[in-house]
């Protein structure tokens, strides 16, 4: 039995309870929680108590299959403590699968809110390496053109510095010739 067909046949108790004036011996459903709201209409959302929303549907416009729309809705419908059990069965089920599914979709959400700051933490991380990256090339941009200036001038220096040493051993030479004669 899916849910649609547990809630149908819920409101359709709910619908004989209320014509018959009988109570069943269980807790009230949600349908009749809402239905004595008066803060609520038919057919609009409401929170359950574990906080999830819940449609209610009236009776007149349950569409499932197994619910003959023709049948006689004033027969009282009377179920014996199997199928009751066989509902509670159900809907403990169906309430355990959607607190799991809400304790899920939260973990989900821990885990993407997690991963949303850990992608934004890198972020920062690469944006800073980024900037010391560029930080890194503009010195050794500025250290090479350097380099280069102090090689181009070197290189000057050193053939000024050959033509002298040539120009002062010529100069000796001559010094040194004009003496001994």
């Amino acid at each position: 039995m899916n849910i649609r067909e547990i809630e149908a046949v819920a409101s359709k108790l709910v619908v004989t309870e209320f014509k018959s004036g009988t109570q069943l011996p269980q807790e009230p459903s949600l349908e009749s929680k809402v239905r004595d709201s008066p803060s609520t209409s038919e057919g609009e959302s409401v929170r359950s108590p574990k906080g999830l929303r819940r449609r209610i549907v009236p009776p007149s416009e349950d569409k499932s299959p197994r619910i003959d729309k023709d049948s006689d809705t004033s027969k009282s419908v009377k179920l014996d403590a199997a199928a009751q059990a066989h509902i509670e069965k159900h809907r403990k089920l169906q309430e355990d699968l959607t607190d799991e599914m809400v304790g899920l979709a939260r973990q989900l959400k821990e885990s993407s809110l997690m991963m949303s700051q850990s992608i934004k933490n890198t972020e920062k991380i690469l944006d800073s390496t980024e900037q010391a990256v560029e930080n890194s090339l503009a010195s050794t941009g500025h250290a090479n053109s350097r380099a280069m200036e102090v090689y181009s001038q070197s290189l000057k220096t050193s053939c000024f510095t050959w033509l002298l040493i040539f120009f002062m051993t010529c100069v000796f030479v001559m010094v040194v010739l004009l003496l001994s004669e």
